[in-house]
């Protein structure tokens, strides 16, 4: 990336906080971002979005609402995150292109159904990778890594790597302390 481009991804992140309800410092958009906050987002330091060739969706449904980011948050393209409760991301999150995070079934599925929100919550270093879907209700651990195209439903220990849909455990990982994902 050129020092025209880091230039230009760091003034786009400048405007993007005019969006947030509070940045930390340094927030990067490369690409598009779509952000509908009835709510709150509110990000760290150093979120960084690539949002092209597709588009980061961020969406708080409601004023009770609320989006938080903690710092080193790296978000692919075309990540949609809908939130009508609270979906909280940790520090050093790195997550995959075209993955879908939302905290609420949205629709009914039949007349005796009901609409339910239950927060997600994705811990420190945690890796998610690309076309996963994060559902509601569920945490994922500190440092565990959620392998491409797995649906989460149920909660993610820490420090294991989960595949599949639905998302099962493959392995334990051996993470020293302190290390953070690159």
């Amino acid at each position: 990336m050129s020092v025209v481009d880091k230039a230009f991804a760091v003034t786009k992140g400048s405007l993007l906080k005019f969006k947030l309800s509070k940045s930390g410092k340094l927030p990067r958009l490369r690409g598009g971002c779509s952000v509908k906050s009835q709510g709150q987002i509110v990000a760290g330091d150093n979120l960084s979005i690539t949002g092209r060739p597709i588009k980061v969706s961020l969406n708080t449904e409601n004023k009770e609402s609320k989006i938080v980011f903690g710092n080193n948050v790296f978000i692919n393209y075309g990540v949609d995150i809908g939130c009508a409760r609270l979906v909280r991301i940790g520090d050093n999150v790195k997550i995959g292109p075209l993955t879908n995070i939302i905290d609420s079934n949205y629709h009914l599925v039949d007349s005796n159904d009901s609409l339910k929100s239950e927060q997600v919550v994705i811990e420190n270093n945690v890796w998610i990778g690309r076309g996963c879907s994060i559902l509601s209700g569920v945490t994922i651990g500190e440092n565990s890594v959620v392998a491409a195209g797995s649906v989460v439903n149920k909660d993610v220990p820490p420090n294991v790597l989960v595949a599949g849909s639905p998302a099962k455990m493959v392995k334990n990982l051996e993470i020293k302390d302190g290390w953070i994902r690159e």
